[in-house]
């Protein structure tokens, strides 16, 4: 994964419970780095060793602490990084979810080893959506949970998640019930 991603659960650590913490994280996961350069590309494997020392580190689930990150990339990281996408799709959950495909292939052009998930929605009605997220990494399901409820609340509007497929459990890939308005 890029820099980037590393980089900003560097943040979300160091925001939460300081920088101290996040030492004792990187010693722990055994990767021998402290800090990323955002536009460089890492092995998988820091990541997941990342996440699994700050688990352990912190006392929580990975999955609470993957819904965690991904609901501080909603909130904190793509408002900065994707300003203009977010405001040009007129700041509304589906239309944005409707749209990452699309600015993911964009962000390939810059990042050639960007192997990003790959996001479908299907509109049941004007309050639900259905979302089929696919990922070539496994374990990730509980970011996507934290993406969407951070971007409910960037948009300001409630969402109930509900996951109706689970990868692995005989499903090919993740979908979820996106209900909009509470």
């Amino acid at each position: 994964m890029y820099g980037l991603i590393n980089e900003s659960i560097r943040g979300l650590v160091t925001e939460q419970v300081g920088a101290d913490a996040w030492q004792r994280i990187v010693d722990r996961s055994g990767t021998g780095y402290a800090a990323f350069a955002a536009m460089s590309y890492y092995p998988d494997e820091v990541t997941y060793s990342l996440v699994d020392a700050a688990a352990a580190e912190l006392d929580v689930p990975a999955d609470e602490l993957l819904a965690s990150f991904g609901r501080y990339w909603s909130t904190t990281i793509a408002p900065d990084l994707y300003a203009g996408y977010l405001e040009s799709a007129d700041r509304d959950v589906v239309s944005i979810l409707a749209g990452l495909d699309e600015m993911h292939g964009r962000l390939q052009t810059l990042f050639p080893d960007l192997r990003p998930p790959s996001i479908e929605v299907e509109t049941v009605d004007r309050r639900t959506v259905i979302v089929h997220y696919r990922s070539e990494r496994e374990g990730l399901t509980p970011f996507m949970v934290g993406l969407l409820e951070g971007l409910g609340e960037v948009c300001e509007e409630p969402l109930t998640i509900t996951q109706t497929a689970v990868r692995g459990d005989g499903a090919d890939h993740d979908v979820f019930r996106v209900d909009r308005g509470g």
